[in-house]
């Protein structure tokens, strides 16, 4: 069976024990409090939205358990911690893709509010975020001066999307290099670059490798009626790569 296949298979498996637990809890109601929510069971959209919440916990329950395991285990000996380091790596990278895989599906059932934003606070906000993890990879953010434009959209959407951006880029970096954001008006909207300098083939790899990840960040994009493309390294000692995003100043409903 290819890694593939697996995925899929254990993608299979925890939606049926997902539909499971739900026939579960509805069938025993009466001896369960209603959610907070007030939802109704009955309703094919809360359904689906309470099945995404026991997907999302029950594919990350195996990856965290293992976590807490290997915490345990390194307390008692270090003379397979090599062993333990690849495990844990491999375990967070599970979890790292199981939320992006979660993030992706609850995009789809995101009701977007578009509201006027400011560029500022979303690229700020979302820098304090990546702060602490560029500092200890090396990475030195540079943000642009001045004020920036406004834009609409929806803010928790892009917000999310714009530290994703960020955090991939400084994955894709080398220690040492200089993460540098730049803004600007253009075409009637607005053109963000996130680059980093110097760049390899493999760094930018890395940005252009398909996944849930950038599948949500698109799709983002896309509903903002702007554009999102992983930048290629040119030729030379300046070679750069990054992201180019491109948001319209008045999305479309």
């Amino acid at each position: 069976m290819t890694a593939r296949q697996l995925r899929l298979a254990l993608v299979a498996a925890a939606l049926c024990l997902g539909a499971s637990r739900l026939v579960r809890r509805s069938c025993g109601a009466a001896a369960v409090p209603a959610p907070a929510s007030g939802c109704n069971v009955r309703d094919p959209a809360a359904v689906l939205d309470m099945l995404l919440h026991v997907l999302g916990h029950d594919l990350r329950q195996p990856n965290a358990s293992l976590l807490a395991w290997l915490a345990l285990r390194q307390t008692r000996s270090q003379a397979d911690a090599a062993l333990m380091a690849q495990v844990g790596g491999h375990a967070r990278r599970s979890l790292r893709h199981i939320d992006d895989l979660n993030r992706l599906l609850h995009e789809t059932r995101h009701a977007y509010r578009m509201r006027r934003i400011a560029m500022e606070t979303l690229l700020d906000a979302a820098l304090d975020r990546v702060w602490s993890e560029a500092g200890e990879v090396g990475i030195r953010l540079e943000r642009p001066a001045g004020r920036l434009p406004c834009i609409g959209g929806d803010a928790a959407m892009l917000a999310s999307t714009l530290e994703w951006l960020l955090a991939s880029a400084i994955g894709a970096a080398a220690p040492g290099t200089a993460l540098r954001t730049a803004c600007r008006g253009h075409a009637g909207g607005v053109a963000l670059s996130i680059v980093f300098q110097p760049a390899d083939d493999a760094g930018a790899a890395q940005l252009a490798r398909p996944g849930p990840a950038l599948l949500c960040a698109q799709r983002v994009v896309a509903r903002h009626g702007g554009l999102l493309v992983p930048l290629q390294p040119l030729e030379g000692a300046a070679a750069h790569a990054g992201w180019y995003l491109w948001l319209r100043r008045r999305p479309r409903p």
